[in-house]
């Protein structure tokens, strides 16, 4: 299996590289070829420390090109899922204040795919500044937290994003068992 890992930046990119099993490639998004991605069995695009969707969105061009075009299903993860909201025309906005530690997040459409059902309630790491404001049209929000989305997903394509960081508190938090369901059913033959 082929993994194609965008590092946007993350402080937590060796723990991320530990999550998934395998082997991957790991690009930044200044250097995403202008080239299709049909070899790849998934696309992983990973947080930021530094850069945000709002004020560096020229740097993130390559990587939105590829978000809205390619067929190779996408897990974004709290940047990466900001992308995947901001690519498809929804929105996002700052919080007064970072977050950062364990949240309850409540699924409200259960899904298979991430070994949840309605009305289960995980806690997941959280550590960011922005929360989706506005899901894109053709989203569907299948986990919330007191500030919104947590997990969205495109209705019709392999495209799903994590507000939160599921590679961080595995042994204390229920995101990771989320991110492997989910990358078990997009890397099986």
């Amino acid at each position: 299996m082929r993994i194609l890992l965008i590092d946007n930046g993350t402080t937590l990119l060796a723990k991320l590289q530990q999550l998934i099993p395998g082997e991957e490639v790991v690009l930044q998004p200044k250097n995403i070829p202008a080239s299709e991605f049909d070899d790849f069995d998934l696309i992983v695009l990973s947080g930021s420390k530094d850069l945000t969707v709002m004020y560096d969105s020229e740097h993130f061009k390559k990587e939105t090109a590829l978000i809205q075009n390619t067929q190779t299903p996408i897990i974004g993860i709290c940047l990466g899922c900001e992308l995947i909201v901001t690519a498809f025309g929804g929105t996002v906005k700052r919080l007064d204040e970072r977050h950062s530690g364990i949240r309850k997040i409540n699924i409200v459409s259960g899904n298979a795919s991430l070994g949840v059902k309605d009305g289960d309630v995980r806690e997941v790491y959280e550590g960011h500044h922005w929360i989706i404001d506005e899901t894109p049209k053709d989203f569907e929000v299948i986990a919330v937290s007191q500030d919104g989305p947590e997990i969205i997903r495109h209705t019709t394509r392999p495209i799903y994003g994590f507000q939160f960081h599921p590679e961080n508190l595995i042994d204390q938090t229920a995101g990771d068992e989320m991110f492997m369901n989910l990358f078990t059913k997009f890397t099986q033959k």
